[in-house]
């Protein structure tokens, strides 16, 4: 039974009896030829699943591309108020703010006949169609159709469309390499892929059609597992390191509280690329970080060391760009300080070994023929130890001392907010 149970358990903590989890949806194993693409659209958003499933072969509609489309952009919410121009989208449509800000961004247009048919079936030469139409202007060379063995197949008001998106590398030839399929329906598995190909080159899009501030990913920082909040905002222009996020800050030369005076201004470094757990780079190496000083405590009596407070003000990137940057030390209740503990060890470990060798000079003195070593650094251990800590505890503290490449952790008190 004990057994059994400790198998029960350990089941549970690894996540045995989950049938779905991040990566993996009840009908998309882990060997899936678009696992990927799908685990990522999904995660962020962009598609959805149906219960547990994903349905990959299923066919998508020209509205579901369309909403698919808009949230790749980055347009998280849809306006209900603009003009609808189409006879056949009705109010009651629970995707109908979208084909109407779709309509109004220029994304999807409708048909001659004022009607958008949100129902109809894509094929995947009118995804590329529209891939093609977003992009910035570049006429496709229609030699780059001539690899695929069905290139002959694509209707004629698409092949520069087409040979625009392969040029782009956003297209989709599975599961044959050599075919293109122009004419078959887009599914949801092939969809996942154009968007997560078109998300990953959004530089390339126009820049009338992106939500500049979108948000395209929530990433995730892991300098230190005490940081209360670890994530990172990705957006079209910037990366959002959240406040609470902890990062390493390195002395840039040697400093001493000694020669610093409150006004003074004090450099930290990164002395390496910062990039998120998912491989953004976030902070560059070089990138340095000022802090002003804001008060010095000096030592004091009774084993009182300098403290110095510095308040962070701007963070400045390799390239020249300065941003604002607010954090607090973490260490010792947010000062610059030498650990209080580390004198008074230093001067016990040290009257230790000196009570403990005059404990030897005392023993060496024969007592009835006897030296008693072993007596004489048992008693004047302790004691030398004894003294060594009433004086450490009792004397000045120490100046706060850091020599270039010494490090302190940095605490955000505010996003900080990095340019691409």
């Amino acid at each position: 039974m004990k057994k059994i149970l400790t198998i029960f358990a350990v089941m549970l903590m690894t996540g045995a009896f989950n049938t779905v989890n991040a990566d993996v949806y009840s009908d998309v194993p882990a060997d899936y030829w678009a696992n990927k693409e799908i685990t990522a659209v999904v995660n962020d958003g962009i598609l959805q699943l149906e219960g547990k499933s994903f349905l990959p072969t299923k066919d998508v509609s020209r509205s579901d591309f369309n909403s698919a489309l808009l949230r790749t952009l980055g347009h998280r919410t849809a306006s209900l108020s603009d003009n609808n121009p189409f006879s056949d989208v009705v109010s009651s449509r629970g995707d109908y703010g979208d084909i109407l800000l779709s309509s109004k961004l220029g994304l999807i247009y409708g048909y001659n006949d004022g009607t958008f048919k949100p129902d109809r079936i894509m094929t995947k030469t009118e995804a590329a169609s529209v891939i093609s139409h977003i992009t910035k202007d570049y006429k496709g060379n229609v030699k780059s159709l001539n690899p695929f063995k069905d290139k002959e197949e694509i209707p004629c008001w698409g092949a520069k469309q087409f040979a625009k998106t392969i040029d782009l590398g956003i297209y989709v030839n599975y599961p044959d390499a050599d075919e293109l399929l122009p004419n078959k329906n887009l599914n949801r598995a092939e969809a996942a892929v154009l968007l997560y190909k078109l998300k990953q080159s959004i530089t390339a899009v126009k820049e009338q059609y992106v939500n500049k501030e979108a948000l395209l990913a929530t990433e995730h920082l892991n300098e230190t597992k005490k940081a209360e909040v670890d994530e990172v905002q990705i957006t079209n222009t910037r990366k959002i390191v959240l406040a609470k996020n902890i990062i390493k800050g390195y002395f840039y030369t040697y400093f001493t509280s000694k020669d610093a005076q409150v006004g003074d201004t004090v450099t930290f470094t990164a002395k390496h690329d910062i990039y998120t757990e998912e491989g953004t780079l976030v902070i560059p190496a070089d990138t340095t970080m000022a802090a002003k000083i804001t008060s010095i405590e000096p030592k004091k009596w009774w084993n009182k060391n300098d403290k110095v407070t510095v308040e962070f003000e701007s963070m400045t990137l390799p390239n020249g760009v300065c941003v604002p940057f607010k954090a607090d030390v973490v260490n010792n209740n947010g000062v610059l300080t030498e650990n209080r503990w580390a004198k008074p060890l230093g001067y016990t470990v040290g009257g230790a070994l000196v009570g403990g060798g005059i404990g030897v000079g005392a023993g060496s003195f024969s007592h009835n023929g006897h030296r008693h070593y072993g007596e004489g650094i048992a008693i004047g251990t302790p004691v030398g130890a004894g003294v060594g800590l009433l004086t450490g505890l009792t004397t000045k503290g120490r100046t706060y001392k850091a020599n270039d490449g010494d490090y302190v952790w940095l605490e955000l008190t505010q996003d900080l907010s990095i340019p691409n």
